[in-house]
């Protein structure tokens, strides 16, 4: 277990050491890519030992070396520093299509579902400019594909498929391919403006939090001064032995304390006001 969780975090910390750590939408997504690369090294490599000894023994030397290739890759974008995130996720998608295309050149059609899933990750992943660009790679690689088995550029298989029988893979292939590119962004979008939402809602309670505490500062503090003042002054009104001329005075300073008191009641008053219409 300490070894695993020293593992999880060299990669998270490889991958996310450069990122804003504010907990928004980008931040869960670059995550979740950090979460990809920490279980796809070591599955990956679980996979590599069969296929390698398979493409060996086949004669595959091709795939062979794209295997290798691929899990270097991928330990690269994981354990590799000073790669910016932006990077390691291309890197990581244009081996996921290299090698989704090798398999389906050497093992066959059964492959295809690697393309599936190469294009579901680029999008989970990544932010494209244009939405479709995994379901477009995916169109590009399945004219290439049927372009060079026509051509009788494949060689590897056994099997003959015919036309509408190709047509009949990919076009699924092709059409869930474009529904993912529709409406996992979509999705994302809606969560990014739940998102927004949550942040001004949150600033905006702690802007009333910091004007209630205004409040209470000046309630306990500026309110306390003039009030006692006038407390004192009443005190001294009581003294029989008052000149008027002293009498004066202390009634001119209860007008001044008064007034004091009065204009921070307002600002009270106009801070309580701002608490509410901010609700």
């Amino acid at each position: 277990m300490k070894f695993w969780k020293k593992y999880v975090s060299t990669i998270k910390h490889n991958i996310l050491i450069s990122l804003d750590q504010n907990r928004n939408l980008k931040y869960w997504r670059d995550d979740m890519f950090s979460n990809t690369i920490v279980f796809t090294i070591p599955f990956s490599i679980i996979a590599f030992i069969p296929s390698l000894i398979w493409a060996l023994d086949m004669g595959y030397y091709t795939l062979a070396i794209i295997d290798v290739f691929s899990v270097l890759i991928v330990m690269i974008v994981g354990f590799k520093k000073g790669i910016k995130i932006k990077y390691r996720k291309l890197l990581f998608i244009g081996t996921m299509y290299v090698l989704s295309f090798t398999l389906i050149y050497y093992v066959g059609l059964n492959s295809t579902l690697y393309l599936l899933a190469s294009c579901f990750l680029s999008v989970f992943i990544y932010s494209f400019k244009n939405k479709y660009t995994p379901a477009l790679l995916n169109l590009y690689i399945t004219i290439l594909y049927i372009s060079l088995y026509y051509s009788d550029l494949i060689l590897i298989h056994n099997n003959y498929f015919k036309l509408y029988e190709l047509l009949a893979v990919f076009s699924n292939l092709i059409f869930i391919s474009f529904l993912i590119c529709s409406l996992i962004p979509r999705l994302f979008d809606h969560l990014n403006d739940s998102f927004q939402e949550t942040l001004l809602h949150t600033k905006k309670i702690e802007k009333q939090n910091d004007l209630l505490k205004e409040i209470t500062w000046i309630q306990s503090h500026v309110v306390r001064t003039p009030l006692s003042r006038l407390i004192a002054i009443v005190e001294l009104l009581k003294d029989p032995d008052n000149s008027e001329q002293d009498k004066k005075f202390l009634l001119d300073n209860v007008m001044i304390s008064s007034r004091e008191l009065d204009e921070v009641i307002k600002e009270i008053v106009e801070k309580a006001e701002t608490v509410q219409a901010n609700e």
